[in-house]
């Protein structure tokens, strides 16, 4: 048998299954869009409360933000660590009497379920600590190197941006993050009361028959609900508002078609 006839026994025609799911992803159309900045929007914005202002030898100032709160964030999207993200070493030296340590974070994509890895950082801390003129080690070097690590790691998703990106220089914009973080702690506006909220909302709707009746439910205290939800879930704030809406579109609508049929 030739090679030409050995290539021409194994080639078999697709079976109705696959010829079926060609079909079906040629006129599924193109995948949803996958949102790039999802993680980066969604862990910018660091907590006022986190933060303290810090000035280094040479006269260097910055902002210094808690390690607790960045592994409280992290958990808040991914999960608990080691399950939903984590970080992992994966070099070390010292040198200059400092400690290096090279690390890299792992997470699980909300939108995949992918696993993913940022790109490795090194944290440096000094072996030795100085007070009052007097040298003395430092047994926190390795910890305070391995943060160090994780935090510029966790900045490569976003977390703490706005600190980075030098917004947090800005006194309005800092307000504005103090506002939103009081928001995100009030129980009327956690995910299970707003989801509550939306359903009532619904309800509610559900009752109104002209627009006298829209208007009053969006006068008992719905506006500025609405307000507040906005400051942390943008997405909800804009599901809720487009009831409001779709329900004044089908009152309108029902509306004229009394009117024509009255004529």
């Amino acid at each position: 048998m030739s090679k030409t006839d050995t290539v021409a026994e194994t080639e078999k025609p697709e079976t109705t299954t696959a010829a079926a799911a060609k079909a079906a992803a040629e006129t599924a159309g193109p995948a949803p869009r996958y949102d790039t900045m999802q993680l980066w929007n969604r862990l910018k914005r660091t907590d006022p409360k986190a933060t303290k202002p810090f000035t280094r030898s040479g006269g260097f100032r910055g902002t210094q933000i808690d390690p607790t709160w960045r592994f409280q964030m992290m958990t808040e999207v991914f999960g608990p660590i080691g399950k939903g993200w984590g970080y992992e070493q994966v070099d070390w030296t010292i040198a200059e009497r400092m400690v290096f340590i090279c690390a890299r974070v792992w997470y699980l994509d909300p939108q995949s379920g992918e696993k993913c890895f940022t790109g490795p950082q090194w944290g440096g801390t000094e072996m030795v600590r100085r007070r009052n003129g007097i040298e003395a080690p430092d047994d926190e070097c390795f910890k305070m190197s391995m943060t160090d690590a994780v935090g510029k790691c966790l900045l490569q998703i976003g977390l703490a941006a706005d600190v980075y990106m030098g917004q947090f220089d800005d006194s309005k914009y800092r307000e504005e993050s103090e506002a939103f973080y009081a928001a995100k702690a009030n129980p009327d506006l956690q995910p299970e009361a707003v989801e509550a909220f939306e359903a009532e909302v619904k309800k509610r709707l559900g009752a109104c028959v002209d627009l006298d009746d829209l208007e009053e439910v969006w006068r008992a205290g719905v506006g500025t609900r609405l307000r507040e939800i906005g400051t942390i879930d943008r997405a909800a704030q804009h599901r809720i508002t487009g009831l409001f809406a779709q329900k004044k579109a089908e009152i309108l609508k029902r509306e004229e078609g009394e009117g024509r049929e009255a004529a």
